[in-house]
C-alpha cells in the first residue's frame, strides 16, 4: 500500500513540475509547427503565438528566433513579440527583452530584422514601456548606414533632453557617415527644449520667489532651459567651428544655431565670421546672427 501510494506522489510530482505548455494543446501544437520543414506553417505558428495571450508564447518565440534560418519567418517573430508587448500579454518584459537581442548586430546580422525590432522598441518607448535613448545610442554604431539613420530620426523625434549628448557625439564623430553625421545636425537644431515664453518666464520668477519664501526648493528650474539650449548650441559651434568639415556639414551647423536661437551661440558666430575663408558659410553666419541678437529683445 505504502508503495503504491509512493508512486502516485511520484506522478503527480513529475506531472506538476512538466513544462506547463506540455499540458496545454494549443500550445504544444504551436511548438511542433514552430519546428515544421514547411515554411508557411512556421509562419502561422509565429502568428498565432503572437495572437495567443499563453504565458509560454514568448519562451517558444524567442527559442524559435535563435535556430530559425529563414529572415521572412525572424521577421514574423519580431511581429509576435511586437504584438506581445503592445497588448501587454503575459511575459511582455520578456519580449521586450526579445526584441532588443533581435535589434542587436551582435546577435542578428539581417539589418532589416534589426530595422524592424528597433521600429517595435521605439514604438514601445511611446508608451513608456522603456527609455529609448539606450538602444538607440548603440544602434548609432549599428554596421548598417540605414539603421544608423533610422536612430537619427527616432532620437529626434523622442526630443528629449537626453538626446542631445547622443546627437551631438554623433555630429562630431569624423569616423561616422557624412550623411548621418548631416542628419545628426539637423535633428540637434529641430528639437524644441520647450523654451516657456515670456508668460512661462514668469510664472517660474514668481515660482522661485514663493517657494523661497517658504524655504521650499522650487518647481521649476530657472536656468534648465538656458542649460539645454548651451548643449544644443556647444556641439553645433563644434561642427561649424572645425575647419577640417565640409562646407555642407558647417552650413547645416549654422543653421541649426539659428534654430536654437541661444545668445550662447553669438560668439562662436562671430568668429565664423571673422575668420572662415568661405564668403558663403560667413554670410549664412551673418544672417543666422542677426536672428540670435533679434530674439534677445523679444
Amino acid at each position: 500500500m505504502k508503495t503504491t501510494n509512493f508512486r502516485i506522489l511520484i506522478l503527480a510530482f513529475g506531472f506538476l513540475s512538466a513544462p506547463f505548455y506540455a499540458q496545454d494543446p494549443n500550445i504544444t501544437r504551436l511548438s511542433e509547427q514552430l519546428e515544421s520543414k514547411n515554411l508557411s506553417v512556421r509562419r502561422q505558428a509565429a502568428i498565432s503565438l503572437g495572437r495567443a495571450s499563453f504565458p509560454q508564447s514568448v519562451k517558444l518565440l524567442r527559442s524559435a528566433f535563435v535556430r530559425e534560418t529563414e529572415i521572412e519567418i525572424r521577421l514574423e517573430i519580431v511581429k509576435a513579440l511586437r504584438q506581445i508587448v503592445f497588448q501587454r500579454y503575459p511575459g511582455y518584459r520578456e519580449a521586450l527583452h526579445g526584441l532588443g537581442d533581435a535589434s542587436n548586430s551582435k546577435t542578428e546580422k539581417n539589418h532589416l530584422v534589426r530595422l524592424r525590432a528597433n521600429q517595435a522598441l521605439w514604438e514601445a518607448s511611446k508608451k513608456d514601456l522603456l527609455n529609448p535613448v539606450l538602444f538607440l545610442k548603440r544602434n548609432l554604431n549599428d554596421p548598417n548606414v540605414e539603421l544608423r539613420l533610422s536612430a537619427v530620426e527616432m532620437l529626434r523625434k523622442t526630443g528629449t533632453p537626453e538626446t542631445i549628448d547622443a546627437l551631438g557625439q554623433t555630429a562630431i564623430d569624423k569616423n561616422q557617415h557624412e550623411t548621418v553625421r548631416l542628419k545628426a545636425i539637423e535633428a540637434i537644431g529641430a528639437i524644441s527644449l520647450s523654451d516657456p515664453g515670456v508668460v512661462g518666464r514668469e510664472i517660474t520668477s514668481k515660482n522661485i520667489r514663493a517657494t523661497q519664501l517658504l524655504g521650499q526648493p522650487p518647481l521649476f528650474d530657472d536656468g534648465s532651459t538656458e542649460k539645454r539650449h548651451q548643449r544644443q548650441v556647444f556641439y553645433l559651434s563644434k561642427v561649424a567651428n572645425d575647419s577640417k568639415n565640409s562646407n555642407a556639414l558647417v552650413l547645416r551647423a549654422i543653421k541649426s544655431i539659428g534654430q536654437v536661437k541661444d545668445k550662447s551661440s553669438i560668439k562662436s558666430l562671430e568668429m565664423i565670421i571673422n575668420t572662415h575663408k568661405d564668403p558663403s558659410v560667413r554670410k549664412q553666419a551673418i544672417r543666422v546672427l542677426s536672428h540670435v541678437i533679434a530674439r534677445q529683445y523679444e
